[in-house]
């Protein structure tokens, strides 16, 4: 299994810096013989800076012409409730990771970020809403994640250049988790979506076909899909059959939940994969399934209805933990009531006949992807039993 650091936004800030620092380093000064990249003024530049008032994190660009700092002025407020992972460098562009916490009060706080280089300065104002706060559902102009919650179903959030999202819904009269997914904004599809699913939560409908912008994501980060791909099927992620219900199937239809798919794929053995992950769900009292497309090295694209270039991937997988109260399901008894099995498939037709071949443990299927799938379980278990849990192939799924 893989061992990774999962404390919500600590550990997304902390991934975030690193890599800001390790992919931005400042460039060396011209005149030292380093080539360095010659900056023409100075700037300083969020994707957006009006946040609700939950906890999150993003990139803040520092544009310099000589050496830099950076002060934070929280006003009359005393707590520093925000905070960059740099606060002075050298002349050049610099991505830092800039991180907030949850806003508790009902009104909105803001902060003043001061940029000086010499003579010059550059402020901007980042404002996060209270809870008094009306947030609108229309698209946010800039990429603004979620903060991570601590779900079963959610794999680590440790990638810098990805975004993580999730969507609720009304369902039975409440509020419950719909799904959620982990953006990569330049290929325009989430490199996995996760969800619980039982009989319940799939609920009963029909298919809406809604194609649509999912409001979370600016239109230029996701796929325009109300007409198809070229050569390829919208490929839900999430499928449409796995959250019937008015309002919630609709959700679905998001660009941020489809992938270009071959339609010998989508619709014979990943279809039938689909079917049966929605069977074995009725024997659980939750199953907690991880979808994902794999776009490691991918040179293919296929053009959304806007004409921007969406990466095919080479090929998909799913992640299935499932929970039984009593352990009553095949190995759940010896293993804390859980049990786990996962599948890859190239981008390539397959026989149904095949499913079940290509299913591997968990621990396998992390070693291929580098992911780590279900990171929150190894506290609910122990570590022998998560041990177990992922690294065994239970016999009942066959």
């Amino acid at each position: 299994m893989l061992r990774r650091f999962t404390s919500a936004i600590i550990a997304a800030a902390a991934a975030l810096a690193v890599a800001a620092v390790a992919l931005s380093c400042e460039p060396q000064n011209p005149e030292e013989g380093g080539g360095g990249i010659v900056v023409a003024e100075n700037s300083l530049s969020v994707n957006n800076n009006n946040v609700s008032y939950s906890e999150g994190s993003q990139y803040l660009l520092v544009t310099a012409v000589d050496e830099w700092t950076l002060t934070l002025d929280f006003g009359e407020v005393e707590e520093a409730w925000l905070n960059v992972s740099a606060e002075a460098g050298r002349a050049g562009s610099r991505k830092l990771v800039m991180a907030w916490s949850k806003n508790e009060g009902d009104d909105s706080r803001t902060c003043r970020l001061t940029l000086t280089v010499g003579a010059d300065v550059k402020t901007l104002d980042f404002v996060q809403g209270g809870h008094s706060s009306v947030n609108p559902v229309t698209p946010v102009e800039g990429l603004n994640p979620d903060p991570v919650p601590h779900w079963l179903e959610l794999p680590a959030t440790d990638d810098p250049d990805l975004y993580f999202f999730t969507h609720d819904m009304q369902h039975g009269g409440k509020t419950k988790r719909n799904y959620s997914f982990y953006l990569d904004p330049q290929a325009l599809v989430a490199v996995w979506v996760a969800y619980p699913l039982n009989d319940n939560l799939a609920g009963s409908g029909s298919r809406t076909n809604a194609w649509g912008l999912d409001p979370k994501v600016p239109k230029e980060y996701q796929a325009v899909l109300y007409k198809g791909f070229s050569g390829y099927d919208r490929g839900h992620q999430l499928p449409s059959a796995d959250r019937y219900g008015s309002g919630i199937n609709e959700t679905t239809f998001y660009g941020t939940n489809m992938t270009p798919q071959l339609g010998s794929l989508n619709q014979n053995a990943w279809a039938a994969l689909e079917g049966k992950v929605r069977t074995w769900a009725s024997s659980f009292d939750t199953l907690y399934v991880v979808t994902g497309c794999d776009i490691r090295g991918y040179t293919r694209t296929a053009l959304d209805n806007d004409g921007k270039p969406v990466a095919v991937p080479v090929g998909y997988f799913k992640a299935l933990l499932g929970f039984k109260k009593g352990g009553t399901v095949g190995n759940t008894a010896k293993q804390g009531g859980y049990t786990a099995i996962g599948f890859y498939f190239n981008h390539e037709y397959y026989n149904t006949s095949e499913i079940m071949g290509q299913s591997t443990t968990i621990d396998e299927l992390e070693a291929m992807m580098g992911i780590d799938f279900f990171p929150n379980l190894e506290a609910m278990v122990g570590s022998e039993l998560y041990t177990k849990i992922e690294s065994t192939e239970d016999s009942w799924w066959k």
